[in-house]
């Protein structure tokens, strides 16, 4: 993290806790520093070889201050994404927030994310070790998820292990704190609190991950552990905690987590590469620290860096060609990297480094185009077009007196988008009333010239070089009301049958939403909901990955007696959990709509129920 201005991490959205898994667990893992003779394996001085030099298939490795990946160099240009996977909040992130962040990275050509969170989660009730000697294994799923999603899209990971500050993810002073210890630089020196934090890095390095089987330890997608963030210890107890490290993981990298680079430990051989962050960007002091880690043939990167201009330092154009044009710097990590919210826009924390893409103003627009170049430029690759964007979801259009309020959730890679409406219906034809005018920072858009008409909208997406995506589904647009029922409560439901319940848990696999109906049993229970006059009726359901998919059935009314079986519109989006978003369109003389689950053979909570939304 930064040393000038450290307090710079502030909450995201509240996110909850795994459906179904018991919460805490006692690790009781063994450990192991020396060979039976009582010699060092590692060779801990001088400059003898290491295990990490070995050409692993998949794997990063390190050799003679250069980084390789299946035995070809590897240099790499990253982004800090320290909420993976929760934000100052200690609230996990959404799926969604996941997904679009690291499907952002690979549209800017980013090989390398530096995630804090995913190893540094000490003292926090959402955090990996919430208590001295207690594991959370909800937490463990989340970093699971993370490193899944990362391998899926190419992208390598540096985890720091622990940090200097005293941010909500935790950092060296809980391990004091546990032992009631004053002086948390004792972190560095006191035996048990050492052997604390080795037990940490014990149950996360043997940690299983739960989607692919593979211990963490064994994940070529992790590039290095870094033994904290920007930390001050002595060299004595880098040479420690490297050693453990290698004692349980001989595949992987270790970065020295000191804030900038200590000389010493250069010349242990259980370190791998070193880092120095820049706040603010400062070409001299980069050329230096180059200097020693190549004559000390260790790997250097810059492991945060604002790419900021307006604060001042080097411009980011000449510090960037300065990284470009020193082989002996094999990567970096700006600071820092944030997706689309769950609903709309962007998640924004502190204006002066936070990074969206392609740019919210021109400055930012400028400065991603230089470091999505620099990208492709450390990979030696030309510079490709930019990505296509996604398709954007329109969830919501509201009536608001005269007007009508657009609300969407964005997709990466997008500059802008167009907002077209229909008087005909869902399948056009289609006129603009937006052309490429609104952005992820604007939303939600509002039409204030609304014709007395049946309305649709649809919103597409284009990138910084004017291609479009695919349009979203057309949305009805009612002509006298609109209600959303968040069914925190029964008070906004006609009728529902006896086997029903809330969860209020879980938020942060079904987009935030903190209240969803479920069954206590398997069985064909309903929901019904009363409106006059309804045009539109849509439900947004959760369907566990673990189990077939097995449909919600939907009815309509007039008189709440007779019932027809309609035939919802799908857009399913695919997570962890499965977001089902079931449209009934071009009603006429309804005033009910009935919902029932369908899944007698499974778990009586799968799916979830989550918000409706009717317009009338």
């Amino acid at each position: 993290m930064v040393v000038v201005g450290m307090q710079k991490r502030i909450s995201t959205m509240p996110r909850g806790i795994y459906f179904g898994l018991s919460v805490l667990i006692i690790a009781t893992l063994g450990v192991g520093l020396l060979e039976s003779d009582g010699s060092d394996p590692f060779h801990l001085l001088g400059h003898g070889p290491t295990h990490t030099e070995a050409n692993q298939s998949g794997f990063i490795t390190g050799a003679h201050g250069t980084l390789q990946l299946n035995g070809k160099p590897f240099r790499f240009a990253g982004a800090n994404m320290h909420w993976l996977p929760f934000g100052d909040s200690t609230n996990y992130s959404s799926q969604f927030q996941i997904n679009d962040g690291l499907d952002t990275a690979k549209a800017m050509g980013l090989t390398v994310i530096r995630a804090h969170d995913l190893g540094i989660s000490t003292g926090c009730h959402n955090c990996i070790e919430p208590a001295l000697g207690v594991f959370n294994k909800i937490a463990l799923q989340h970093d699971d998820y993370v490193i899944t999603a990362a391998a899926k899209r190419g992208l390598h990971l540096i985890i720091p292990l622990t940090d200097n500050f005293h941010h909500p993810a935790g950092g060296k002073h809980n391990f004091t704190d546990w032992r009631g210890i004053a002086d948390e630089n004792q972190f560095y020196s006191n035996p048990q609190v050492i052997s604390d934090f080795e037990t940490y890095i014990s149950v996360l390095l043997n940690h299983v991950n739960s989607y692919t089987g593979i211990a963490y330890r064994d994940d070529p997608t992790i590039l290095a552990w870094e033994t904290g963030n920007a930390l001050t210890p002595p060299t004595s107890w880098t040479q420690t905690v490297s050693t453990y490290i290698k004692s349980i993981d001989y595949h992987h990298l270790i970065v020295d987590g000191r804030y900038d680079i200590d000389p010493q430990a250069t010349r242990l051989s259980t370190i791998d590469i070193v880092s120095t962050h820049f706040y603010p960007k400062n070409i001299s002091h980069l050329t230096e620290d180059a200097t020693i880690a190549k004559k000390m043939g260790k790997a250097f990167i810059v492991g945060e860096f604002d790419w900021n201009d307006a604060n001042g330092g080097d411009t980011l154009q000449s510090f960037l060609t300065a990284i470009m044009s020193n082989s002996a710097i094999a990567g970096d990590a700006f600071w820092e990297l944030w997706p689309h919210d769950d609903q709309y826009g962007y998640i924004h924390q502190e204006a002066k480094y936070d990074l969206h893409y392609p740019g919210d103003a021109l400055a930012m627009q400028a400065s991603v185009q230089l470091l999505r170049s620099h990208a492709y430029k450390m990979r030696g690759l030309a510079l490709p077009p930019d990505s296509i964007p996604g398709t954007p979801l329109l969830e919501t259009v509201i009536r608001n007196g005269t007007s009508n309020v657009l609300i969407w959730r964005g997709t990466p890679a997008t500059a802008n988008y167009t907002v077209e409406r229909s008087i005909i219906g869902a399948d056009g034809p289609w006129s603009v009333l937006c052309n490429r005018c609104a952005t992820d920072n604007n939303t939600p858009w509002v039409d204030t010239q609304i014709p007395k008409a049946s309305l649709w909208y649809r919103v597409i997406a284009y990138n910084a070089s004017g291609m479009a995506g695919p349009p979203s589904s057309a949305f009805q647009a009612g002509s006298t009301g609109f209600r959303i029922d968040n069914l925190n409560d029964w008070s906004g439901v006609y009728q529902h049958s006896p086997n029903l319940g809330f969860d209020t848990t879980n938020a942060q696999f079904m987009c935030s939403d903190t209240s969803r109906v479920l069954r206590t049993t398997a069985t064909h229970e309903f929901v019904t909901w009363r409106q006059k006059n309804m045009l539109s009726f849509q439900a947004i359901a959760y369907f566990w990955s673990y189990e077939p998919v097995s449909p919600l059935s939907f009815y309509t009314s007039a008189d709440g007696q007779s019932w027809t079986a309609a035939t919802p519109t799908v857009v399913a989006i695919h997570g962890d959990w499965q977001e089902d978003i079931y449209t009934l369109q071009k009603l006429a003389n309804v005033n009910y709509v009935k919902v029932v689950w369908n899944n007698t053979t499974g778990q009586p909570w799968n799916p979830n129920l989550g918000t409706v939304s009717i317009l009338f």
